[in-house]
């Protein structure tokens, strides 16, 4: 059985989606595939992008909301989607990253923002979760 990466749950008037992950790096990974699955559900055979990040944060939740809003703001600058990302550095308070995604023509769902309400990190069953909810 092939393992859930990721669940879009119910929200109002925003995107609600809870990742998962055996580790933290998964669990970051697997955020950001989230998040890109939304901006393009299918990938086109594009431009590849890769872009190094450094982030800085308060705790873990805070680092992975940081994380995913500097790449989202790489897509809007770079008219790209990132799906992956390699970790040389990840702590509850900081990572070191390469982003790797595709030049895309349009977005399938524009997201303006991601948010810190809400949003956390825990560990059942020696499984991570992470709760997020971006603005569309």
């Amino acid at each position: 059985m092939k393992e859930k990466k990721f669940e879009i749950l119910e929200h109002t008037a925003d995107l609600k989606i809870r990742s998962f992950g055996k580790t933290k790096e998964d669990l970051f990974k697997n955020s950001l595939f989230g998040m890109s699955f939304v901006q393009k559900t299918e990938l086109p055979a594009g431009e590849k992008i890769f872009i190094k990040l450094k982030i800085e944060s308060a705790d873990a939740a805070a680092l992975l909301i940081d994380f995913l809003s500097e790449v989202l703001t790489q897509s809007q600058i770079n008219r790209a989607v990132f799906y992956n990302a390699d970790f040389s550095k990840l702590s509850d308070t900081e990572l070191e990253a390469e982003i790797k995604g595709v030049k895309i023509a349009e977005f399938d769902e524009d997201i303006k923002a991601v948010t810190y309400h809400g949003a956390e990190i825990v560990q059942k069953d020696g499984v991570y979760e992470a709760t997020v909810i971006y603005d569309i």
